[in-house]
C-alpha cells in the first residue's frame, strides 16, 4: 500500500494505492487519518486499491469517526467494483461518503 498526498483547495487528496489488509492497516490508519484528527478535509482516490480487508474497512471507519468527531470530512472516490462491493455488502458505504469522481468527492468535504 502506498499514499501519495495533494493540498487541492481547502482539502487534501490522499492517492491511495496497492492493498489495505492486515499488513498496510497500521500504516494506512497514520497515513490516512492524521489530517482528520486535526479537522481537515480529504477526499480519498480508492481507484487504485485492488482490495479492502476487514482491517482496511476499519481504517476507513475510524477516518470517518475522527473526521466526524473533529468537524472534519472525509470522502472517497474512484472504488473498482469488486472494492466498491465490499464496501456494500459491509454497510459502510451508509457510513461513509463514497462518490464517483474527484470533483465531486472534493465537493462533499468541502474542498
Amino acid at each position: 500500500m502506498d499514499v501519495t498526498t495533494e493540498q487541492h483547495g481547502g482539502a487534501v487528496i490522499h492517492r491511495v494505492s496497492g492493498r489495505i489488509d492486515t499488513g498496510t492497516a497500521a500504516d494506512a490508519e497514520r497515513k490516512l487519518t492524521a489530517e482528520v484528527r486535526q479537522g481537515g478535509r480529504v477526499a480519498m482516490d480508492m481507484s487504485q486499491v485492488a482490495y479492502v480487508s476487514s482491517a482496511g474497512l476499519r481504517v476507513v471507519l475510524m477516518a470517518a469517526k475522527l473526521a466526524k468527531a473533529n468537524r472534519g470530512a472525509v470522502s472517497l472516490f474512484g472504488l473498482q467494483a469488486p472494492v466498491r462491493e465490499v464496501f456494500t455488502m459491509s454497510g459502510f458505504d451508509k457510513v461513509v461518503t463514497i462518490r464517483d469522481d474527484q470533483a465531486s468527492a472534493l465537493a462533499a468535504v468541502g474542498g
